[in-house]
């Protein structure tokens, strides 16, 4: 079995590091524009990265992710349990019937706000921003809203979304619409599914698509052969 790393084997990976991004910083040509770029969000990537894991031990939902009104066919699916929980924190509208929230978000306790945002928010076919980091190469990265396939309590598997319309189609799905997002018309290509850490998501903004999409999505799949 192996060993855990020494404070010794921490700090000369610390170093090794260090010096490794400093070798890196200095290799660039001040003629090359694109370098500079690059660098920039590579080293801005490792810094939001670092701050990540510092943070992901103590990560939480932020009650900001509190949806503002829950409709009441959302909230019949829901077990007794849950709608407890949302009665304590929405009030009833009958026309149309719908429950607002009724409190600051601010003061909701955290163990509430987690079931809430699990069974209403962070759900199959909503769409949330989600910081992808540095890309290498082909790879996929940046920040996009991504639609969640499937909620594993500490991530999420998402499909990423794409303004940029795809030279072929094989591997894209057409999303013309998110709900809650500024209109432009989206694809989804099936080959960057990923499962990401909760602590990458920003909640500020969150919509979702029709589930026909996720339909379009599951048959792209296993016309490809990818499933």
């Amino acid at each position: 079995m192996k060993s855990p790393p020494s404070p010794q084997d921490v700090n000369h990976s610390f170093d090794e590091a260090a010096s490794t991004l400093r070798k890196h910083f200095t290799s660039i040509r001040l003629t090359d524009p694109d370098g500079f770029k690059l660098a920039n969000e590579y080293y801005k990537w490792t810094t939001l990265k670092t701050k990540l894991v510092m943070g992901e031990k103590c990560f939480q939902i932020p009650s900001s992710a509190l949806p503002n009104i829950i409709k009441q066919s959302s909230y019949q699916w829901l077990t007794p349990q849950k709608q407890f929980i949302i009665d304590k924190h929405y009030r009833f509208e009958s026309t149309p019937p719908h429950y607002v929230i009724s409190v600051k978000k601010s003061t909701i306790p955290y163990q509430d706000v987690e079931v809430i945002t699990r069974s209403l928010v962070l759900i199959r076919k909503s769409v949330v921003w989600v910081e992808f980091g540095f890309n290498v190469g082909t790879e996929f990265g940046g920040s996009h809203p991504a639609i969640i396939l499937k909620n594993l309590k500490d991530s999420l598997i998402v499909i990423p979304l794409s303004s940029k319309q795809p030279k072929n189609t094989e591997y894209n799905v057409y999303v013309d619409k998110v709900y809650g997002f500024p209109p432009m018309p989206r694809w989804a290509n099936i080959t960057r599914i990923a499962q990401v850490s909760l602590s990458r998501v920003y909640f500020e903004k969150i919509g979702d698509v029709k589930p026909t999409i996720l339909n379009d999505i599951t048959s792209k799949l296993s016309d490809t052969g990818i499933i």
